[in-house]
């Protein structure tokens, strides 16, 4: 072990060329000085409680501990951990000129035990750099934005990273090459601090949800109405169940994740993430990287289509050619903009069209999932035994959701049957929602509804029962009454051409014809509920007896 008090004037004579020690120990009082050149490697731990004046190249192994006064100027002062083993690094109230963070092994760890501060430049080459942000969050790497920061391939800052001296325009790198920062606009703030925690460094991201795992927090000193610009990386090992292609940026507000849909840029190769024109009050709240897209295992049964003898739904419209090739859900009271489009309908056992949504109402409440809580929406295709498939046909349907956190609800919506809703859905980490439509436990009803939310379907069987939508709501207004009648009787009446061999929402039995069989399937919705006519055919009913859907917002 070396122990050195020594005067300025001989260290500076000694320390003119490589030096290799097993400890050095500035004591209080005691100078020591390393001119322009020198390189001074020490296996052990250097423990400074004097004054170091580095002009050259300091090599610490071991733990590096300043009490006292550290100097360094320029590209020399070099302060690097490097070696084998762990290391904990606490620079005190000196600056570090230069810092290198270069161990010999990929998991020997560089750990802060004070705030460091880094004037000129920071070099990570190699092994663990961590600020130990779990244990002491409030350790950090500073240093002014023009500091330059250099990384080796998937080597990172794990913790907070502050650049003082902001200034407004110019991207800032901070943890890692892609983890960069670019304010833009109103206020600059004086400082800005990214907190970036990979899993393996305990940066679950807040809540159990599909997610990349890691989490990134900002926070800023001074500075308002600015937008930022933000690029966010991660290791291909955090992926989890997303999909890299489609990571989009998300942030916590209260107990909901909101997705960052657009404007966003991804690169595979070098595992980042960007977007652009953040607002200041967004940014400050929690952040993480997901696939926003959830694959939707539902089955669903229209019962204008179901065909018991057969057990499945009929494929009269798609085996004529009828069925359209884009989605028809354009048009009121559904207004849904999807593109949703096929060069060919995929699978011969299509029956129709059928729009999915999964709302999600802030209070958390089914009696509150109405249209203006939908956070995805898909138009995919149904198939003859319930299957609820994308647009190739075979596969579950996704759909891109916009918010992730508790209480789900899925919605099924036919052009002529009355929708439905599921009882609420948790949310999840494997991106998928489920929900079985044919059983009516699996499906929300409204206790002031007098009829039940969806209808029970001929059996193909004893005891084998099943349910389906509401057919005969050819008016889409959300209930089924002799207004919806009246439009199919006007074309049986005729004379009005054109109403066989179609693809119309009078047709409620998917038969492909306009005919008196639309008006019994629809009568068998308005007579399922006690009436108080004797003609079906007029449609009368009592008001209070009438088929209504339970799905919220869906009365019009």
């Amino acid at each position: 072990m070396l122990i050195k008090k020594l005067k300025t004037a001989f260290a500076a004579l000694v320390l003119l060329g490589f030096q290799s020690q097993a400890q050095l120990n500035i004591q209080s009082g005691a100078t020591f000085f390393m001119q322009t050149g020198a390189q001074v490697t020490v296996q052990g731990n250097v423990d400074n409680a004097g004054t170091l004046n580095n002009d050259g190249a300091l090599k610490v192994q071991g733990n590096y501990t300043n009490t006292g006064t550290y100097t360094g100027v320029g590209t020399a002062g070099i302060l690097e951990m490097y070696g084998t083993g762990n290391s904990d690094l606490n620079a005190g109230a000196s600056p570090i000129a230069n810092l290198v963070i270069n161990k010999t092994g990929v998991a020997d760890i560089v750990k802060l035990t004070a705030i460091a501060v880094v004037n000129n430049s920071l070099t990570h080459t190699n092994g663990v750099f961590t600020t130990d942000p779990i244990a002491n969050p409030s350790f950090r790497v500073t240093s002014p934005a023009t500091a330059t920061y250099t990384f080796a391939a998937s080597k990172e800052i794990i913790g907070s990273v502050r650049r003082t001296s902001w200034t407004a325009g110019a991207a800032r790198v901070f943890n890692n090459t892609n983890m960069q920062v670019t304010t833009n606009g109103g206020t600059s703030p004086t400082d800005l601090t990214v907190t970036m925690i990979p899993l393996s460094a305990g940066g679950d991201p807040t809540q159990t949800e599909r997610e990349v795992k890691r989490k990134y927090t900002f926070t800023q000193t001074a500075g308002s109405g600015f937008t930022t610009d933000v690029r966010y990386p991660y290791m291909t090992s955090e992926l989890n169940t997303n999909t890299e292609a489609n990571l989009v940026p998300w942030r916590l507000s209260g107990s909901e994740w909101n997705a960052r849909l657009t404007p966003v840029t991804r690169d595979a190769v070098n595992d980042y993430v960007s977007t652009t024109g953040i607002p200041a009050t967004e940014l400050a709240q929690e952040w993480k990287l997901a696939d926003p897209n959830y694959t939707m295992n539902v089955t669903a049964y229209i019962k204008g289509g179901w065909n018991n003898p057969t057990g499945l739904m009929r494929t009269t419209i798609n085996a004529n050619g009828l069925l359209p090739l884009n989605q028809p859900y354009t048009v009121a009271p559904f207004n849904y903009p999807g593109t949703e489009l096929v060069g060919a309908i995929p699978n011969a056992n299509i029956v129709d069209w059928i729009l999915v949504e999964l709302r999600k109402p802030a209070s958390g409440l089914p009696a509150d999932a109405n249209s203006s809580t939908t956070i995805g929406r898909e138009a995919a295709f149904l198939l003859n035994n319930g299957t609820i498939v994308g647009l190739d046909g075979v596969t579950p349907s996704q759909m891109i959701i916009s918010k992730q956190g508790a209480g789900n609800f899925i919605v099924v919506r036919h052009r002529n049957h009355l929708g439905g809703m599921s009882i609420v859905k948790a949310s999840n980490v494997t991106g998928d929602f489920s929900n079985d439509f044919s059983q009516i436990v699996n499906v929300y009803a409204n206790i002031t509804k007098t009829s039940p939310p969806i209808s029970l379907l001929a059996a193909t069987a004893p005891g084998n029962t099943k349910y389906g939508l509401w057919p005969g709501d050819v008016n889409a207004n959300g209930s089924v009454t002799a207004s919806d009648i009246t439009p199919i009787n006007i074309v049986i009446a005729g004379p009005i051409a054109g109403y066989s061999n179609v693809y119309n929402v009078r047709d409620a039995n998917l038969d492909r014809n306009v005919t008196s069989a639309d008006v019994s399937v629809t009568n068998t919705s308005i007579s399922s509920t006690a009436q108080t006519s004797s003609s079906k055919s007029s449609g009368a009913t009592n008001p209070d007896k009438i088929v209504t859907s339970h799905v919220p917002g869906e009365i019009k």
